[in-house]
């Protein structure tokens, strides 16, 4: 495919696009050849690999045996007693707001589904009812018109 000099915007950033992923094919190519050397002065016996154990790593304890630290009021017996306490009230309010608000949203909308469904349905008994309905109406008038 060749491109003129009256080339569109996009034509040109594909361009610049293709230019650019040659450019990168290039580098990994060029880099997959040369052999890894090794960093001066570093030696890779000392670093771990996926499959080593590594002893003595100081960890700090999990936080469950950590001891409540006094400064702090988030840890302390009475902040856990008050957050309980308090989950327990946000639970309470949601349930009584649920039981007051929810039958109002569900009857509203369960009236606009019903007023939608009318409707569509009369739409739907105009375009494919009605006209089956006319057709055997006349052609039964046709045939009683018929006889003698």
């Amino acid at each position: 495919m060749t491109h003129s000099d009256d080339d569109t915007g996009a034509d040109a950033e594909l361009r610049e696009a293709d230019l650019l992923l040659g450019k990168a094919d290039a580098l990994l190519r060029r880099h997959r050849l040369a052999p890894v050397q090794p960093a001066p002065g570093v030696d890779y016996a000392d670093i771990p690999i996926l499959t080593d154990v590594v002893e003595d790593f100081d960890l700090p304890p999990p936080a469950s045996t950590a001891t409540p630290d006094p400064a702090n009021p988030f840890e302390s017996d009475a902040m856990i007693e008050h957050l309980a306490s308090l989950d327990g009230e946000i639970t309470r309010e949601l349930e009584r707001w649920f039981a007051s608000e929810m039958p109002q949203l569900v009857s509203r909308e369960l009236d606009r589904f019903s007023e939608r469904l009318r409707e569509e349905v009369t739409t739907h008994v105009r375009a494919t009812l009605l006209p089956a309905l006319s057709e055997r109406i006349a052609e039964r008038l046709s045939k009683g018109s018929r006889k003698p």
